[in-house]
């Protein structure tokens, strides 16, 4: 035979050009158009099996179908053989590129299968006929069931039988031969024809029963998982028989847990659920991994994570979810971005996040989070398991390694990704609420030996960790634990890759340390936690609440309280413990001198602090006047300081049994210094731009005042310097308080000022970059909307939410389209006039995306207003939902940018070609697939439009109009509502593209909702005013009739059917005059009213009084 380039008459063996010559042969009368002429009435097999010799046509013992299927099927024998022994000396892969040659083989398989399996399958088995890939062979029958093909089943059996046999050695031989064609074109009727043969009703023999089942095993297990998947669901469709369903839907269950099967299930839904997108050629795809996707919407992750957390029937929790962890973890550890994503929500959300299996001592607990908390804070088990393996690995190594660097570098990126990757505050809480300290020791460490990636992967969880679960209970662990470096056992060390690891730590380890180098490490861990603290970050409420719990521990102490004697045991929370109380005092400080500014928005925490310590020193001061002194001194922080002098136990041991003179003087400059410091702090906050205002901050502000007048008095045991610093306070609480008006102070309530505090706090949460914090500052505003705070300014924030609207993550928009919604719900108005302008963008200044989100927001708000959507509210929507609906104007600005699109990617095909030397090849791709890639860019590209608006922007208009009409079509009027119908007949009419059939889908809709909503008033009794009558019903009859005789799409066709229906059914209760009350109704022109038929008189009027019967007639 000929072949397309005139090397291949070289390189082809004898054989394979004899095996492709013969069979080009036999299917040369259905294979080329010109041979068509010569047979013209003859059915295939008829056109066939002229083509083979008298001797090899059995007709006596076989049906034609049979003999022509058969010898199809030696044909596709022998050329599978030839490129078998042929490998050697061509690339039997190339033929399979091949134009000529690969119709050849496509045609017999064609031919195997319309006549071989089709037939003979039940009904409901298998992928319909229209819905198959386009056969190659010319004016081929369409196959039929049994019962409507051949009545002889028995021959269709058997004929079947032979198929699957003769296919299933090919299908089986690996990658060789034509087993990649096969894959690609039938696999999925041999697949049909094994499920028959094995479970159908036809096969009455038992062992046949499980030859054949046998053989559809292998099938599937020798099958890649990328092929099954879309091959299994579109073979489970409703019409699939339940004797094949159970099969079918445990291979499809099992899939996941094949090796890679959890990356290709996210793969398949990604391309399967993904919009198309236009192709770019060959040169500019990604060629890293082509089976991956560059995105992963919000809906994509919710289906993947609800199939894989469903647990197959046929296997138990404990068991499915052990085979399914270690691939979820792979991509947790070493997936692209898009699979960690994944990964980390079908984890968090669908099984973590599901208290059967994510409880503690569950099995998702013990798979995931177990193994993450034992790497971070080993137990004692881990001790002696690990630390005895390491001793035979590095004898000479003194302090045994307990996890190596390796192990805790993946536990910490695996609690990044789950607690970072998607937003799950409470997840974040539960995970890294278990290993907080062993975190805080990580970060310290880290810092101290300058490993900057261990350190801000700790400072990043513990951030949102307390971001997402701020409480003072949370922070003070921290703060009493500052010193921890580890537990009883173990310790941080340099890990063996230059990293961190965990060590045993060594049994003769001395905790006391050097004073000065004791202090310095106290100072750069406060330094870390006033990091973690930062106010930028955390609510300045929360600061404050915290700052207050320390200060009180420290300021307020009594002053009877003894001194520990275990000076230096890091571990120590016993508030005596000086230690303890110079790490307060430490923290306090720094927190007063960093954050004086934050703390002053919490005027009446730092109040209630200021008055107690005033109180407590004016006590002390009273106290001491009628006392003499004691000899024994107290805790200062004077004495603190003096600590670092002595290195050993014994010297402060003898230090703190002494008597130190001027101990007392100490004393006393100490709690005069902290009545500065309170001072200080209500200084602070009475100058602050917000002074407080509110009911209980002038009662505190009160009591502050007496303190102060009694500091103030000339008294010879309190300092000048204190007495005038108090004299002038009070002046300026004074001051500050006679400049407050009634007003002023009635605006400053409680829940106000708490509503401004979450008000910042949202705003602050919303600008994080990590999606978890922006939800939970979302989540914050939405809460604010709901209870209709005072301190929200409905424009601001509906700018604010507009601009969030944009955010990349679906979590967050979707959301921010909620709370839109609600926030809609009080004030319909000003959030529908800004979005409808906004959506309408008539100055071009927005991407199709972003108005996209804009016509969901506003679909969302009017099913949410539903009759509240009235008046000039329902007039601003309809109108601009009509305008941009039907708007054919021009857009410069966007078809200026199309035009240079598509002028780089002319320049870029081009290009290739110029490099290719012609038109570039698209090597591998099916029949169907070269169908689909010209199609959708046609389709795409005629989406855009030229010079004229998007015709997806004016399908989601159509369907915001769609909703607004069922939400109240009283409140849209009868001018809005018969444009409305005006506008969507003229889309059926004039919009007749392929590219404009999603629009058509709208239009018909509309129409749908319209006739829908009238009917609904009808059934209800309610008078709409308007409707369809006379020259107008017929007009939309008679195009709805036409579009669904005419129209190419068969939604549009479907849609069509069904709103003739229902507006059939609406004329016939509109003819009757029936309510759902029994009272008429005027919705529309055409209806009568009263009991009787409309336009008829069929019976005399009856008195109301008079009693009814029934009398029966001949």
């Amino acid at each position: 035979m000929a072949t397309a380039t005139g090397s291949r008459n070289t390189t082809t063996g004898l054989r394979l050009r004899d095996a492709l010559k013969q069979a080009e042969y036999f299917l040369a009368p259905v294979l080329h158009r010109e041979n068509l002429v010569q047979v013209r009435g003859q059915s295939l097999v008829e056109r066939l099996i002229a083509r083979l010799p008298d001797e090899g046509q059995g007709r006596r013992s076989c049906s034609p179908r049979a003999v022509v299927v058969k010898a199809a099927i030696s044909n596709l024998q022998h050329i599978h053989d030839a490129l078998i022994e042929e490998s050697d000396t061509y690339d039997a892969k190339q033929i399979l590129f091949e134009i000529r040659e690969r119709r050849v083989i496509d045609g017999l398989l064609d031919l195997i299968s319309l006549e071989g399996i089709y037939p003979a399958i039940s009904p409901g088995v298998g992928i319909p006929i229209e819905r198959r890939v386009k056969s190659v062979l010319q004016a081929g029958v369409a196959a039929r069931p049994i019962a409507d093909v051949d009545h002889r089943q028995d021959t269709n059996f058997h004929l079947l039988k032979a198929v699957i046999d003769g296919l299933s050695m090919i299908a089986l031989a690996g990658d060789k031969g034509v087993n990649p064609a096969i894959r690609e074109r039938i696999l999925v009727d041999i697949i049909c024809g094994c499920g028959e043969l094995a479970y159908g009703p036809s096969n009455e023999y038992l062992d046949q029963r499980n030859k054949y089942n046998i053989l559809l095993d292998r099938l599937l297990d020798e099958s890649a998982v990328s092929i099954l998947f879309p091959i299994l669901t579109a073979l489970l469709q409703p019409t699939c028989p339940q004797w094949l369903r159970t099969p079918l839907s445990t291979a499809l269950a099992s899939l996941p847990l094949r090796p890679a099967g959890v990356r290709q299930t996210i793969t398949f839904l990604g391309t399967t659920m993904s919009p198309p997108k236009p192709m770019d050629p060959p040169e500019a795809s990604p060629s890293n991994n082509n089976n991956s996707i560059t995105g992963l919407s919000l809906e994509i992750l919710a289906q993947a994570s609800k199939l894989l957390s469903s647990v197959p029937s046929f296997l138990s929790p404990e068991d499915y979810f052990t085979q399914l962890a270690p691939q979820l973890l792979d991509l947790l550890d070493n997936g692209p971005d898009n699979m960690r994503t994944a990964a980390s929500f079908i984890i968090g959300s669908g099984i973590l996040g599901r208290k059967i299996y994510g409880a503690p001592d569950t099995i998702g607990w013990r798979l995931f989070v177990q193994p993450i908390i034992r790497k971070l804070n080993p137990t004692q088990d881990d001790l002696s398991r690990n630390t005895g393996l390491h001793r035979e690995l590095d004898v000479v190594e003194l302090t045994s390694c307990i996890v190596e660097e390796v192990d805790l570098h993946q536990a910490l990126n695996r609690l990044v990704a789950l607690t970072l990757y998607h937003p799950n505050p409470g997840l974040t809480k539960r995970l890294v609420g278990q290993v907080v300290l062993p975190l805080w020791s990580l970060l310290c460490y880290a810092r101290k030996t300058s490993q900057t990636a261990w350190h801000d992967q700790a400072s990043k969880l513990l951030q949102t960790y307390f971001k997402t679960a701020a409480s003072v209970r949370r922070v003070l662990k921290v703060a009493e634990e500052l010193l921890w470096d580890g537990g009883p056992d173990w310790r941080y060390g340099p890990g063996r890759q230059g990293g961190v690891e965990i060590r045993k730590r060594p049994n003769n380890e001395d905790k006391i340390q050097d004073g000065i180098a004791l202090i310095a490490e106290v100072d750069e861990r406060v330094e870390e936690l006033l990091q973690l603290l930062n106010p930028g970050l955390l609510d300045h409420g929360l600061v404050a609440d915290v700052f207050i719990s320390i200060a009180k521990r420290r300021l307020l102490t009594a002053p009877e309280a003894k001194p520990s004697t275990s000076i230096f045991e890091v571990d120590s929370t016993n508030e005596d413990d000086p230690l303890q109380m110079l790490i307060y005092a430490k923290i306090a400080q720094q927190m007063m001198q960093r954050f004086k500014s934050k703390l002053a928005k919490s005027p009446e925490r730092i109040l209630e602090l200021v008055d107690q310590l005033l109180e407590e020193y004016v006590k002390y001061d009273k106290r001491k006047n009628r006392q003499p002194s004691s000899g024994t001194p107290g805790i200062s922080l004077a004495r603190l300081g003096t600590i670092v002098e002595h290195n050993t136990i014994q010297s402060e041991q003898a230090y703190l049994n002494s008597t130190i003179p001027g101990a007392e003087d100490e004393e006393e400059h100490d709690r005069d210094g902290i009545v500065s410091i309170a001072l200080s702090l209500l200084v602070t906050v009475l100058s602050s731009p917000d002074p407080p205002s509110s009911h209980k901050s002038l009662k505190l502000l009160s009591d502050v005042k007496s303190s102060l007048t009694y500091i103030s008095s000339p008294k010879s045991s309190i300092p000048s310097s204190l007495s005038t610093t108090a004299k002038d306070t009070t002046s300026l609480i004074v001051l500050s308080t006679s400049a407050l008006s009634p007003s002023a102070i009635a605006s400053g309530s409680d829940t106000l000022i708490e509503d401004r505090k979450t008000y910042n706090l949202a705003l602050t949460y919303l600008s994080d970059p990590v999606v978890p914090v922006r939800a939970q500052g979302l989540s914050l505003l939405t809460a604010l909307i709901t209870s209709s705070s005072r301190i929200l300014d409905i424009s601001a924030t509906s700018i604010l939410l507009l601009s969030l609207l944009q955010d990349e993550d679906e979590f967050v928009y979707l959301n921010v389209i909620k709370s839109l919604s609600l926030l809609a719900q009080h004030h319909p108005r000003t959030i529908i006039k800004m979005l409808v302008e906004r959506y309408l963008d008539r100055e071009e200044e927005m991407g199709l995306d972003q108005r996209l989100k804009l016509g969901e927001a506003l679909l969302r708000i009017v099913e949410g207003l539903g009759v509240g959507l009235a008046r000039e509210t329902a007039t601003i929507i309809g109108e601009g939902m009509i305008a941009l609906a039907g708007r054919r104007g021009q857009r410069p600005k966007t078809e200026a940018e199309r035009h240079k699109a598509i002028t780089n990617k002319q320049a870029k095909k081009e290009e290739a070609e110029r490099a290719w030397g012609g038109e570039v090849p698209l090597l591998g791709e099916g029949t169907e697939t070269d169908l689909v890639s010209e199609t959708f860019p046609k389709i795409i590209e005629g989406w855009k439009g030229k010079d004229a608006e998007d015709v997806r922007i004016r399908t989601s208009a159509l369907s915001v109009l769609g909703a607004t009409i069922e939400a109240n079509l009283a409140g849209l009027g009868s001018t809005i509502t018969s444009t409305a119908v005006d506008m969507t007949i003229s889309v059926l009419t004039v919009e007749l593209g392929d590219e404009k059939a999603i629009l058509r889908r709208a239009a018909v809709l509309v129409i749908l909702s319209l006739v829908m909503t009238m009917d609904k008033a009808r059934e209800e009794g309610r008078r709409l005013g308007f409707g369809f009558a006379g020259e107008n019903l017929e007009e939309v009859l008679r195009v709805l009739q036409y579009v669904e005789d005419t129209d190419k799409d068969e939604l549009v066709r479907g849609h069509t059917a069904a709103v003739l229906e229902s507006l059939e059914a609406w004329r016939m209760k509109s003819l009757l005059g029936a309510t759902s009350l029994g009272s008429s109704d005027a919705n529309s022109s055409i209806a009568l009213g009263g009991s009787q038929l409309a336009g008829l008189s069929v019976g005399p009027d009856v008195q109301s009084n008079q009693r009814l019967s029934i009398e029966e007639v001949d």
